[in-house]
């Protein structure tokens, strides 16, 4: 399944991404929101964290962790993520509903 990247932040790098073809129609407070979540939780997992969404809208979560970093730790990173899908499932529902309305094609 098609996957389009909306945010991500690399714990390694210290960088962030935010796609610019989404962001111009993204309110700035949602956009705001999304660094805090994205960049915080790759600080946190220590890891590249990036929230998108599949083809059909649904929002995706994933981490990953270079090759030979021994600080990440895959099985908690799936249950921090676990822990924001429930703690920002409206704000994560909202995020759907805004991709399937303004940006799938």
């Amino acid at each position: 399944m098609k996957k389009d990247i909306l945010s991500a932040a690399s714990c390694y790098n210290k960088k962030y991404y935010i796609n610019p073809d989404m962001e111009k129609s993204l309110p700035p407070q949602i956009r705001e929101e999304l660094k805090a979540i994205v960049a915080s939780m790759a600080e946190k997992l220590h890891c590249v964290f990036t929230i998108g969404f599949y083809e059909n809208g649904d929002v995706y979560i994933e981490t990953m962790g270079e090759e030979n970093d021994f600080d990440f730790d895959d099985i908690g990173a799936k249950l921090e993520i676990n822990k924001i899908k429930r703690e920002k499932s409206e704000f994560l529902g909202s995020l759907s509903l805004w991709y399937k309305i303004y940006l799938r094609r």
